[in-house]
């Protein structure tokens, strides 16, 4: 599930999809039945994975040390490091670089997350600010967040869809738990191509 948070608050109208640009794919599909004897070692005929189950898709390339990842709390980056919004650009910059990180989520004082802002707003806007002055003055304050719980070719349609490239992770308090990133994805496919999505 994925929502819009702005300035801390929670928005009704989730992000739009669109059915016609990707399938929608849920894991824990039901198997195709295979015809036959018992199990064969060689590999079912291949298929678009838009026609079979996610599972059995998952499961065709994972070896013995491997697991099928279909959730988002699986491959997240963790923890999420955030800063709060009386928090200074110049500190939060500082902040990142110490990390080596691009993006961060702002937070009030109860930990919620009421912003975010990543390297490039940083630098593009501190030319017009106060480096001295408060996070606040220039984060973006509409944030989509994601649960752990959302499917990961679920997130990587909302990834495409609304043209970002990161999305954090809240718990049920809408604070911070994580981050997923579009280069998290193409590091998981660059290692494990054919569009199997494992770990």
């Amino acid at each position: 599930m994925f929502f819009w948070i702005h300035d801390g608050r929670i928005l009704p109208n989730p992000p739009a999809t669109y059915a016609d640009r990707v399938h929608k794919i849920h894991p824990g599909g039901k198997s195709s039945p295979v015809s036959g004897k018992e199990e064969d070692s060689s590999p079912p005929p291949t298929t678009s994975f838009l026609h079979r189950s996610p599972g059995d898709v998952y499961k065709e390339s994972a070896g013995q040390t491997e697991k099928p990842v279909y959730f988002l709390h699986e491959i997240m980056s963790k923890p999420a490091y955030s800063l709060p919004s009386s928090e200074t650009i110049s500190n939060c910059l500082d902040f990142m670089l110490e990390k080596g990180i691009r993006h961060l989520p702002i937070t009030d004082d109860l930990g919620a997350l009421v912003g975010f802002v990543s390297d490039r707003d940083i630098l593009e806007k501190s030319k017009s600010y106060e480096r001295d002055w408060p996070i606040s003055d220039i984060m973006a304050k509409r944030v989509l967040v994601g649960l752990p719980g959302s499917e990961i070719r679920e997130v990587t349609k909302v990834l495409l869809e609304e043209r970002i490239g990161c999305i954090p992770v809240v718990d049920d308090d809408n604070h911070p738990i994580g981050m997923i990133t579009r280069s998290d994805l193409l590091r998981l496919l660059l290692k494990y191509p054919n569009l199997n999505i494992i770990a």
